[in-house]
């Protein structure tokens, strides 16, 4: 509740602010316990139905990778597949004021929210799909009349669409903002990072860098305009399950926790057959050169069980 003078003057100073409006909070007495009720107003339209929800932070680790399993999955970094289709106008301002929203949230030290996209989705009909049939036919003969290619390839090599599907609009705000940088956080920062060694990917992080991590992994690559004569931002030639390639600063090493994967087991190293092999790493798996049974004065070899 320390935030509210300050998120008032930026409510204020900001109207067309993406962060969640606070249209009130209560504390309520129930059974001798009080409970704190904070009342938002909701990111949705309540007329439009919303088909994709995603819940946007920035970080990789633990968020998402996984198929839509039902229609009120929300959906998370990992699962965005392109960048938002928006006018270049309409991104520049949103771009703008979720930067101006992200160094209000810095400032005051706050972290763990993400950005709400609502997705609404709709179908446009592809006039004459039916109708567009290649009117070449075999010539006089037996068959005459009949298509010169099989059904399936009868439109251009193929068969025609009867509509394409996709985004009409899109719905957003950021939630969650009232969670600060305390000493609970910090320590859950210290464990992930350093003694789980999840890396840069884990969703806690200090203020600083949890906002600047979330303009560059959702602002530049989701929404801003992509600059003229701007390469593609690929990093490490790296994409997790499809993502647009801006979101993800990744090492190897934080690969496989990107994806949801168990370490895998390093190929053996293959030493160098003079290089000497310790004691039972035959049966360690690890690859040894094949040893010649020993000499014996007669010039034959000795069984195995001679060896010295």
């Amino acid at each position: 509740m320390r935030i509210l003078p300050r998120y008032h003057t930026h409510a204020k100073r900001h109207p067309h602010s993406l962060i969640n409006r606070i249209v009130g909070a209560h504390e309520l007495s129930l059974y001798g316990q009080r409970v704190r009720v904070m009342v938002v107003e909701s990111c949705f339209q309540a007329s439009r139905e919303v088909h994709e929800r995603y819940d946007l932070k920035g970080s990789w680790v633990g968020r998402g990778g996984k198929m839509l399993k039902s229609r009120g999955d929300v959906l998370k970094d990992l699962d965005v597949r392109s960048r938002f289709l928006l006018a270049e106008e309409d991104a520049r301002r949103i771009s703008r004021h979720l930067r101006e929203d992200a160094a209000f949230l810095k400032a005051n030290n706050l972290i763990d929210y993400s950005l709400l996209v609502g997705v609404t989705k709709t179908r446009y009909e592809i006039e004459g799909a039916a109708q567009r049939r290649d009117t070449a036919v075999v010539g006089s003969g037996p068959g005459d009349g009949v298509a010169s290619a099989p059904f399936h390839r009868l439109d251009s090599g193929g068969l025609a669409a009867a509509y394409v599907e996709g985004a009409e609009l899109y719905s957003m705000g950021i939630i969650d903002i009232l969670q600060d940088f305390n000493l609970r956080k910090r320590a859950e920062y210290l464990i992930k990072r350093f003694v789980c060694c999840q890396g840069k990917g884990v969703s806690v992080h200090p203020a600083g860098e949890y906002g600047d991590r979330f303009v560059r992994n959702v602002v530049e690559a989701l929404i801003e305009p992509v600059r003229l004569g701007a390469e593609p931002r690929v990093i490490r030639g790296y994409t997790p399950a499809g993502s647009p390639l801006g979101m993800f600063d990744l090492k190897q090493s934080e690969r496989r926790v990107a994806l949801g994967r168990n370490r895998t087991r390093a190929a053996p190293v293959v030493p160098h057959p003079q290089q000497p092999q310790p004691f039972g790493a035959e049966r360690s798996g690890v690859w040894a050169p094949p040893r010649t049974s020993p000499r014996l004065p007669g010039g034959g070899a000795g069984p195995p069980n001679q060896r010295r």
